[in-house]
C-alpha cells in the first residue's frame, strides 16, 4: 500500500489515480504503436489501391484520436487525483501532468489542424492529391512521434519505482 506525503497510507483515490495514470499511460503507448505498425503494413502493403487507402484513412483515424484523447485524459486526471505520494513525489506528479497535457495539445492540433485538411484531400477517395497533401502527411507524422515521445517520458515518470523513504532504508 502506498503512503502519502503525510505518511499515512494513501487513501483508495489515491491509490486508483496512480494505477489510472499508468494504466493509461501505458495503454496509450501501446495502443498508439500497435495502431502505427498496423498502419503502416496496410499502406505499404501490395493490394490496396489509392482508393481503398483513402478509405482506410477516414476508417482508422477518427477511432484513433478517440481513444487517444480518452486514454490520455484518464492518465492526466489519475496523476491530478494521485496527489503526492511517497511513491509519486510531487516533481514527477507535476512533470506527468504537464506532458500529458502537451500530448492532449498535440493530439487536438493534429486532428483540427492537420487531419481534417488531410481529409478534405483525400474526398472523394482515388483522386490526385495536391502537392500540399504530402507536407501536411509529414506533419502528421512529425506532431504524432512528438506526442509520443513525450507520453513515453510521462509513462516512465509515472511507472518508475519511487526510492525507499529513508526509514524503510536504515531498517534493512
Amino acid at each position: 500500500m502506498g503512503i502519502g506525503s503525510d505518511g499515512r497510507p494513501a487513501g483508495i483515490l489515491q491509490r486508483s489515480g496512480l494505477f489510472l495514470a499508468r494504466f493509461c499511460t501505458s495503454a496509450w503507448i501501446g495502443a498508439a504503436a500497435l495502431y502505427v505498425v498496423v498502419s503502416v503494413t496496410e499502406v505499404t502493403r501490395a493490394g490496396f489501391d489509392s482508393t481503398t487507402k483513402d478509405i482506410l484513412v477516414g476508417v482508422r483515424f477518427p477511432p484513433y484520436y478517440v481513444c487517444g484523447v480518452l486514454l490520455v485524459s484518464l492518465a492526466w486526471f489519475g496523476a491530478w487525483l494521485a496527489g503526492n505520494r511517497v511513491d509519486f513525489p510531487k516533481s514527477r506528479r507535476i512533470s506527468s501532468l504537464i506532458l500529458l497535457a502537451l500530448v492532449l495539445a498535440l493530439i487536438a492540433i493534429d486532428y483540427r489542424w492537420v487531419y481534417q485538411p488531410l481529409v478534405g484531400m483525400i474526398n472523394p477517395p482515388g483522386q490526385a492529391k495536391p502537392a500540399i497533401f504530402t507536407l501536411y502527411h509529414e506533419a502528421s507524422k512529425w506532431i504524432n512521434l512528438a506526442g509520443m515521445l513525450l507520453c513515453l517520458m510521462a509513462g516512465i515518470l509515472v511507472n518508475w519505482p519511487a526510492a525507499a523513504p529513508e526509514s524503510a532504508r536504515s531498517t534493512r
